[in-house]
């Protein structure tokens, strides 16, 4: 944690992960859906320990088939290991429990070279610090989303975003801080999966 003692530090990049996972959530429709489960990893500054990797793995179903113009609700979920240093230096000050938002996106490109990008906002629900190892929690939701109606018909890829921000909170004297992560490395396949549009 870049400054585990800074408080204001807002956003917690979890991974572009949220925002990638709510893409694909989002061309969840009616019909065939794939379970999509994606690793990736992040890097961002955290308080006291500075630039940390994070893991994530990002799950979601993705739909075969969508219909413009039709309302979604997909449910998503990101599993997120910030590491062996974030939870030493939550420790270090005292906080027994973390709690906050992961913001990020989901990049859907359409055919006819078109894309859309799909805001994600995922709860940290109140997660424990554990009394050693590493600091691991759970966010999920449902991402609510309609097709543009007169988007072309055609294959829709849903890919996540390759930064995301994590807002934490916490019960001791740092407060609330926020975490920037973008991929690290930034090579990684980000596709959650492909959708036909109809």
């Amino acid at each position: 944690m870049e400054t585990l003692a800074r408080k204001g530090v807002r956003r917690f990049r979890a991974a572009g992960i949220a925002a990638v996972i709510a893409g694909t959530v989002v061309l969840t429709a009616a019909g065939t859906a794939a379970a999509a489960e994606k690793n990736l990893t992040y890097k961002g500054g955290f308080p006291l320990i500075g630039d940390q990797q994070v893991a994530v793995v990002v799950k979601a179903e993705i739909p075969a088939t969508a219909q413009a113009g039709t309302p979604l609700s997909v449910p998503f979920t990101l599993d997120v290991d910030a590491g062996q240093a974030a939870g030493d230096g939550l420790r270090l000050v005292g906080a027994t429990k973390v709690s906050g938002t992961i913001s990020s996106k989901v990049n859907v490109a359409l055919a006819g070279g078109q894309s859309v990008s799909i805001p994600v906002e995922l709860p940290i629900p109140d997660t424990a610090v554990p009394a050693e190892g590493p600091l691991k929690f759970t966010a999920e939701g449902k991402v609510e989303f309609t097709i543009p109606t007169g988007t072309p018909a055609g294959e829709a890829t849903s890919s996540v975003d390759g930064a995301a921000t994590t807002h934490v909170v916490t019960d001791s004297s740092l407060g609330e801080f926020d975490v920037q992560l973008a991929l690290d490395p930034p090579g990684q396949d980000t596709v959650l999966g492909k959708t036909t549009v109809s």
